[in-house]
């Protein structure tokens, strides 16, 4: 009928259509799918870098911590010396060792004579040195010991060796000097002076000065030294020059020495 010939009609338009507009599929072959991006004008296409792992953070870490046991050791010892530090002072000030007594015992002088162009002699100056702590030992160095008359420094003398002393112990020192020329010159400048010990000297009594300067290193067990510098004045020592004229000794029994830091 002619309903089925139109049927049949566009049966086969059908198929000659997709034969001409489709393409065709090569079974032999695999497919594979093609994509095309399209990206808009103007844009610069940026190829995308590969996933980085945080590697700073890890390393950072050990670094860190690192530092924080160092300033924590730092912290440490700093804090440990200020407390022996502390510990120390409070001991030295718990004992408070007293300073050594210095006392004159005699004094001899041989060959001496005085003019106004000329001054001679030998002093010898025989010295006591106590250590009047019980629990602190002493040391004497750095020890120099000079002969004056009124305000003129007469003769000199350095101790080489440092003087050692036990705990509540005493030392006896000879210290054997000189006259220096720098002390003529001194006395001839001023003639009121030369003149008076001139005088003294007649009279048959000289009053001399002797002055010292000593480093006191204090030792006491395990704690460590403590030091100190002291000034020390022995004055109005009387010299008699009788019945030689030329030779005198200290008159009396000796002398005690003021001490001062």
């Amino acid at each position: 009928s002619a309903f089925l010939i139109l049927t049949l009609h566009i049966i086969l338009i059908h198929f000659l259509l997709q034969d001409c507009l489709l393409p065709k599929i090569d079974n032999t072959k695999s497919f594979e799918p093609t994509f095309v991006l399209a990206l808009p004008t103007g844009l610069v296409y940026m190829e995308p870098q590969p996933l980085q792992t945080n590697t700073n953070a890890t390393t950072r870490v050990p670094n860190s911590s690192a530092l924080g046991i160092i300033r924590r050791l730092t912290w440490t010892f700093v804090l440990l010396f200020l407390l022996l530090t502390v510990i120390i002072s409070i001991a030295w000030n718990v004992m408070d060792p007293h300073k050594p007594r210095f006392r004159v015992s005699t004094i001899s002088v041989s060959n001496f004579s005085v003019s106004n162009s000329e001054l001679k002699g030998v002093f010898e100056v025989e010295l006591n040195i106590t250590n009047p702590n019980k629990k602190v030992e002493i040391t004497v160095d750095q020890f120099s010991v000079w002969v004056s008359y009124s305000t003129v420094g007469l003769s000199e003398a350095i101790l080489l060796q440092p003087i050692y002393l036990k705990k509540t112990g005493d030392k006896g020192v000879k210290i054997k000097f000189s006259l220096k020329n720098s002390s003529i010159t001194k006395l001839a400048h001023n003639k009121v002076l030369c003149n008076d010990l001139v005088k003294d000297w007649n009279k048959g009594v000289v009053n001399f000065d002797v002055n010292m300067m000593a480093r006191v290193v204090y030792e006491a067990g395990i704690l460590p030294s403590r030091e100190k510098f002291l000034d020390i004045y022995c004055g109005n020592l009387d010299v008699g020059f009788i019945p030689i004229k030329n030779t005198g000794k200290l008159l009396g029994v000796g002398k005690d020495c003021h001490a001062e830091i």
